[in-house]
């Protein structure tokens, strides 16, 4: 547990206003700079994620995912991808008010079994949630950082890394 990079981070709010709940801006910038960012990506409850190497699934067909399917549990292969992101709706307030999918909510550990499922050994799975996730099975955590967007500083996110082993 010593060598978990912590940290806090800030960027400014995403202007593309087309998706309530985007990734702040330079968000995947920055984790690809970290190093936490590999060539065969999917994005659970992916939205309108912008990232034209990477696919999504959502329950949602109106934000056109690469799969319309409940993220907690999906028809992908096995240790399909290398990385995988969860980012769910927050709070079930959040995902009825921002997308109308209050029955599917589920916290961030919902999704966790199913991004293990889908990893590959050696992976990353990402979690972005007002929640601390639990450890994921057979996965070592690599970085649990505090996301927060100007001027929205009160509602800080955490952001972990895990890589499957």
């Amino acid at each position: 547990m010593n060598n978990i990079f912590r940290t806090t981070k800030c960027f400014g709010v995403n202007g593309q206003g087309k998706c309530k709940g985007a990734f702040p801006k330079g968000f995947l910038s920055w984790i690809q700079n970290q190093g936490w960012w590999a060539e065969k990506r999917i994005y659970l409850c992916g939205g309108m994620v912008d990232d034209r190497g990477g696919q999504t699934v959502d329950i949602r067909p109106e934000v056109n995912p690469t799969y319309i399917e409940d993220a907690r549990k999906t028809s992908l292969s096995n240790e399909s991808f290398d990385w995988v992101m969860i980012d769910p709706p927050y709070t079930k307030d959040l995902a009825k008010e921002l997308y109308g999918t209050e029955k599917f909510y589920g916290g961030i550990n919902a999704f966790t079994k199913e991004a293990e499922r889908v990893c590959k050994k050696g992976g990353y799975i990402l979690t972005l949630s007002y929640e601390i996730p639990k450890r994921i099975k057979n996965c070592d955590f690599i970085a649990v950082c505090g996301i927060y967007t100007v001027p929205f500083t009160g509602y800080m996110r955490c952001f972990t890394v895990s890589r499957k082993i």
